[in-house]
């Protein structure tokens, strides 16, 4: 891949830190798309790396802060050392992920001679300047003060326009990296994996309950659930454990903690699950089309951009077991229906979403604020 890096723009991606959600692996895959495509491309984690061994590579240029939250000392020793980076390696756009991590960026901006363009993705679907009322007009007001914004679907975009008073407000659409396709597509006991964090929104248990549905129908087949919870909500992940137990299900859901090899958990399975009540564009539901998977997926947020329903996989409501049940039933049932959407999944994924295509996406917005045509 090569993008046009004529332009000569200097690209930092800025998160709190590299660990393993939707946010954080946006940016590194960001980071590393541009840098892959010839642009200067660098990767600031605002606290630490974290868990993402990849950083670093294909030529990003990686920058720890080591700030403490907490610590106002700590995040002010931490605002000097990214002015000093803006300055030192002549940062032209720095695009901010993460609404904990806006408001630092924020703080580090006054004084410069010659300010970097900010700008800003809003990844949460589920919350947009809600909350207490002091954290939403700070967020705001730094928001007012990007140069440019986007958000992770349509509707977190409309929101954004309408609560903030924003009128440059855009729709970032996520890429993810190539693929191995799936062997497995066609298997005679498929694998139906779900992933992301375990968290009541994202709704795993609903995978469960229609397991145990089609368990009792005499149906075939192995679920696995990939993903953690957060340290609030370990609850929730017991919670799951304990209705696979109940339900009888011991010996066919399998709860995967973390996953460090995303793609070889894809490469063995044959269908993909979204049950998430919300979702901008979820990157493991376009991995899994990516890995040519059969994905039923709930209609919410941008979902609807990817899935076509009966076409690239199955669109079902949110919240509505039966529906999940009977789409499941079908892509069990019938091998050639699987294969079909998993293999128009993919061919869709590569055409549309793939990291060259979000690179490329990035920088014809990242033009704009800098005045670069």
């Amino acid at each position: 891949m090569r993008i046009d890096a004529a332009h000569g723009l200097t690209i930092a991606q800025v998160v709190g830190t590299f660990g393993g959600g939707g946010a954080q692996r946006l940016a590194y895959n960001l980071a590393s798309a541009l840098a892959e495509g010839g642009v200067r491309s660098l990767a600031i984690a605002v606290r630490e790396l974290g868990s993402y061994h990849e950083v670093g590579r294909n030529g990003v240029l990686v920058r720890e802060l080591g700030c403490r939250t907490g610590s106002p000392l700590s995040l002010l020793r931490g605002a000097r050392r990214l002015r000093s980076i803006v300055r030192g390696e002549n940062i032209d756009v720095l695009h901010v992920h993460g609404t904990g991590t806006l408001p630092f960026v924020d703080l580090a901006m006054p004084g410069f001679m010659r300010r970097p363009a900010v700008v800003f993705t809003w990844h949460d679907s589920e919350s947009v300047l809600e909350g207490p009322a002091a954290k939403a007009r700070r967020l705001t007001a730094a928001l007012r003060r990007c140069d440019r914004v986007f958000g992770s679907s349509a509707s977190v975009s409309s929101r954004l326009r309408e609560r903030a008073g924003l009128a440059n407000v855009s729709t970032f659409r996520n890429g993810v990296a190539p693929l191995a396709t799936s062997e497995q597509v066609g298997s005679g006991m498929p694998l139906i994996v779900w992933s992301g964090r375990l968290v009541p929104p994202k709704d795993p248990q609903a995978l469960v309950r229609a397991a145990a549905t089609l368990r009792r129908d005499g149906l075939r087949f192995r679920v696995g659930i990939a993903g953690t919870a957060p340290n609030h909500l370990h609850w929730f992940a017991e919670q799951t454990r304990t209705l696979i137990h109940d339900e009888g299900l011991d010996e066919v859901v399998q709860m995967r903690g973390w996953v460090d090899d995303v793609p070889a958990l894809l490469r063995e399975s044959a269908i993909g699950v979204q049950s998430s009540h919300t979702e901008g564009l979820s990157m493991t539901l376009l991995e899994q089309m990516m890995a040519g998977l059969a994905v039923v997926a709930t209609d919410v947020g941008d979902t609807a951009v990817a899935i076509e329903h009966g076409k690239t996989g199955l669109l079902i409501p949110p919240g509505d077991d039966e529906a999940l049940c009977d789409a499941l039933r079908r892509l069990i049932t019938d091998v050639e229906l699987r294969c079909r959407l998993g293999a128009a999944a993919r061919e869709k994924a590569l055409a549309e979403f793939s990291l060259e295509a979000m690179a490329e996406q990035a920088l014809r917005f990242y033009r704009q604020p800098v005045g670069c045509t």
